[in-house]
């Protein structure tokens, strides 16, 4: 049993694989200043941060090949893909540190 489904007040999406990348998803591309921070309303540019939730999904696609779906590894597959390019283009842009963008 899932924390909060005895009382029914928890109204969170179901926890899939699909969602877990989602979130690693979004969490780099608010550190690579691609999307704002939903509480401080900025975006930030913090390419260590970046480059960890990168590696993160790198080691989730290791760790559970043979027990995704064609669907997830394809998903995980581009949004690496996509997320290894902003990488670059933030590096060459040479926006590393973690400073807001006005």
């Amino acid at each position: 049993m899932a924390l909060g489904d005895e009382t029914g007040d928890v109204h969170a999406p179901p926890a899939t694989l699909d969602f877990l990348i989602h979130t690693l998803f979004t969490q780099a591309l608010m550190a690579l200043g691609r999307i704002p921070n939903p509480i401080t309303q900025q975006k930030m540019h913090n390419l260590p941060t970046a480059k960890h939730f990168i590696d993160t999904l790198a080691m989730l696609e290791q760790k559970t090949a043979g027990n995704r779906t064609a669907d997830e590894s394809r998903m995980l597959e581009e949004i690496q893909h996509q997320l290894r390019l902003m990488f670059m283009d933030e590096q060459a842009a040479g926006r590393a540190s973690a400073v807001p963008t006005p």
